[in-house]
């Protein structure tokens, strides 16, 4: 079986453009949450979200993508500083098979958004036109997929990047999650009343729900053998992956969690890992009551057994909910954490729910320092939809040696 490889990584988040600042403001607790300015809030209750205020542009298609709509706005400065990282540059793929898999939820919504005010439309909008446009501006000529599996997208565009290249279907995959702040999800998540009116609280006793966010997260994949052959640094491995659906409820999760342990195992079982090689996990973690709560049932299903209490985080206090681009951005702070031997702390977490309590479970409250051999990351999402990746570092798993 090939080996897949991450040769390279970009992110674009409220707290900062590019991967060093957004994994140092992990570290150091920044928040990025503020008054919503992109659109119109005096009608809501809430009015708070993980806005990019600064955004950054494109550095070689800026003329071009400033015309393209917010989220391939977001999106593209993360895919050039991904493919940079890998010693590939964005204006030049022609040598290789470079293929594209988009996760997003509300994909380039501001065509929609337009339309529903009244407003004139003079670009083309919806899910598939974030890949169509990167296409356009990258001259691609992989395969091309999107998809639209909500807040689980991004796993399932790293997922769908595994299959391709382990097929012999394209050379490199660019896998990315992406999505911008919109008036319809911002409506949407509070009339759910699914929305908290300060912070985001994963896990913590006193959480009062959500904080939306905005932004991006990037991999460039590769096989192994394609990486060395052009001499590409190494950054971790992407072991394996578990998608299925309980098909529970439209918005809520299983209260049993059988869909959430079923993901967790399906990646072990892919990986050749046991949850005892597991060092950390990356919690879906969105601050809602339901989630937690099942959330911190499956882990612990899954490591009872493992002889080891695991460490679990979620980073949605410092850059809120990010739909679609959530588990693409959980992904590469994975990586960092293998890298760096780092592990980030769960923002504003302070009283943790003894619900989400167990043994086997420690939920990080503060950075960790320590070897961290893989990680397993969950994102899961409304109708009933689970996912979990596991990563380890560039010299592979178990299964590798």
């Amino acid at each position: 079986m090939k080996e897949i490889v991450v040769s390279g990584m970009g992110v674009h988040t409220s707290i900062g453009f590019g991967t060093e600042t957004f994994w140092s403001g992990l570290l150091q607790g920044a928040c990025g949450i503020g008054t919503v300015g992109v659109f119109d809030v005096s009608g809501h209750n809430h009015k708070r979200a993980c806005e990019i205020k600064r955004m950054q542009p494109s550095a070689y298609f800026q003329d071009r993508v400033s015309g393209m709509g917010r989220t391939t706005g977001i999106v593209t400065p993360a895919v050039e500083e991904a493919l940079q990282d890998a010693g590939l540059a964005p204006d030049g793929l022609s040598p290789y098979r470079v293929g594209l898999c988009v996760g997003t939820t509300m994909g380039e919504i501001e065509p929609l958004e337009k339309t529903l005010s009244g407003d004139p439309v003079d670009t083309p909008g919806g899910p598939h036109t974030i890949a169509a446009h990167l296409s356009r501006l990258l001259r691609l000529s992989g395969p091309q997929w999107t998809f639209t599996n909500a807040c689980s997208a991004g796993n399932f565009a790293i997922a769908r990047c595994m299959e391709e290249l382990r097929l012999g279907r394209a050379d490199i995959m660019i896998a990315s999650g992406v999505d911008s702040l919109s008036w319809v999800a911002f409506t949407g998540f509070a009339s759910l009343r699914a929305m908290s009116p300060d912070v985001c609280r994963p896990f913590d006793r006193k959480r009062q729900g959500l904080i939306l966010g905005e932004g991006a997260g990037v991999l460039v994949l590769e096989t192994r053998e394609h990486a060395e052959k052009r001499r590409a640094q190494v950054k971790a491995t992407l072991l394996g992956y578990g998608l299925c659906c309980d098909a529970h409820h439209i918005t809520q999760p299983d209260p049993s969690a059988k869909g959430a342990v079923r993901a967790m195992r399906q990646a072990l079982a892919m990986s050749g890992l046991t949850p005892g090689d597991i060092s950390h996990v990356s919690a879906h973690g969105t601050g809602t009551i339901a989630n937690d709560q099942m959330e911190t049932k499956a882990i612990a299903e899954v490591f009872t057994d493992s002889g080891r209490t695991v460490t679990v985080n979620s980073i949605k206090g410092h850059i809120g909910h990010t739909l679609g681009a959530a588990s693409a951005i959980e992904a590469v702070m994975a990586v960092k954490a293998i890298e760096t031997g780092q592990f980030p702390p769960t923002l504003h977490t302070e009283d943790i729910d003894p619900l989400c309590t167990h043994d086997s479970v420690r939920l990080n409250r503060s950075v960790r320092s320590g070897p961290v051999e893989a990680v397993l990351s969950n994102s899961y999402a409304f109708g009933g939809i689970n996912s979990s990746i596991v990563l380890a570092g560039p010299k592979g798993g178990k299964a590798a040696s």
